[in-house]
């Protein structure tokens, strides 16, 4: 397996070239791209790290109940794809958060299921794969498809290519308290990309204010409602020694990307840096 990064979340993302230079020198091995552009390829491939998941604009748009604008959406998804494969990339990251937040899974999957056979059957054909992020969505909806068993049986019995799969993130599970290895026992075989990232239950603030958002002040760290917070590999609740086990036995010899969604790293690039080095050191303990 390749450990690597996911830049969006990143202060020192505004400086690609550096930031490829100091993952390529400090033990990373791949990046995320977030486009599927060919000039920032370069600059990756040049600093000897090879590419991760790609990321690419409209996706929300699909599962929107205007057709025009699902029809629009799709053909420029159709397209990024076709870009993206000319560029040898083959991993879509695809957050199913609809346009609408107050929309319900159930009305997103109705519409998912006339939207997404196409575009999973242009992407096998082009052999990109594309995987499903576990990221619930805002409150008090949480709209996100693809990020519970219940949605996630829907959508490959609906969709059964191979071509669609999940990225594995064991945080997001943690938070919603679904048990994150049988996730990979059940769904292994779907897994297209990984987030190294953790998420730690604090005891005290769950008894203070349950499941529920904080009365009164906000969180006391960015990612977090207060109760809950994501954090570098490690740190949290998340066995990652049996989630490295099973991706192994699951047949993924992939990217486990670091995102780094931690409150204590996110401030500025001397804490990303810090952040990426104490995820770095997590999870090279446990990489086959």
């Amino acid at each position: 397996m390749k450990l690597g990064v996911r830049c969006n979340p990143l202060k020192i993302k505004n400086d690609l070239p550096g930031l490829f230079a100091w993952l390529a020198e400090n033990g990373y091995d791949s990046a995320d791209l977030m486009s599927p552009d060919a000039d920032t390829l370069g600059l990756m491939t040049a600093a000897g790290l090879v590419p991760g998941s790609f990321d690419l604009p409209g996706v929300p748009a699909l599962l929107s109940k205007d057709e025009a604008k699902r029809e629009q959406a799709a053909v420029d998804v159709n397209a990024g794809i076709a870009k993206a494969a000319d560029l040898g990339l083959t991993t879509l990251f695809v957050c199913l958060v609809p346009e609408d937040r107050n929309q319900s899974r159930a009305d997103s999957f109705e519409i998912w299921k006339h939207v997404f056979p196409g575009i999973v059957e242009r992407a096998e054909s082009a052999g990109v794969n594309i995987a499903m992020e576990a990221w619930p969505g805002p409150g008090p909806s949480y709209p996100t498809l693809g990020v519970t068993p219940e949605t996630l049986r829907a959508m490959f019995g609906a969709v059964p290519s191979p071509a669609l799969g999940i990225c594995y993130d064991p945080s997001h599970l943690v938070r919603l308290g679904i048990d994150y290895v049988r996730v990979l026992k059940e769904f292994g075989d779907r897994v297209h990309h990984v987030h190294g990232k953790d998420c730690d239950i604090m005891e005290e603030e769950l008894y203070l204010q349950g499941r529920l958002s904080k009365s009164f002040g906000g969180p006391a760290f960015a990612c977090s409602e207060g109760w809950w917070r994501y954090c570098v590999p490690g740190d949290g609740l998340v066995d990652w020694r049996t989630v490295v086990v099973g991706l192994i036995a699951a047949g993924y010899d992939g990217v486990i990307s670091v995102e780094l969604e931690d409150g204590i790293y996110m401030g500025d690039e001397d804490a990303n840096r810090r952040g990426l080095v104490a995820a770095r050191d997590a999870l090279l303990s446990v990489i086959r």
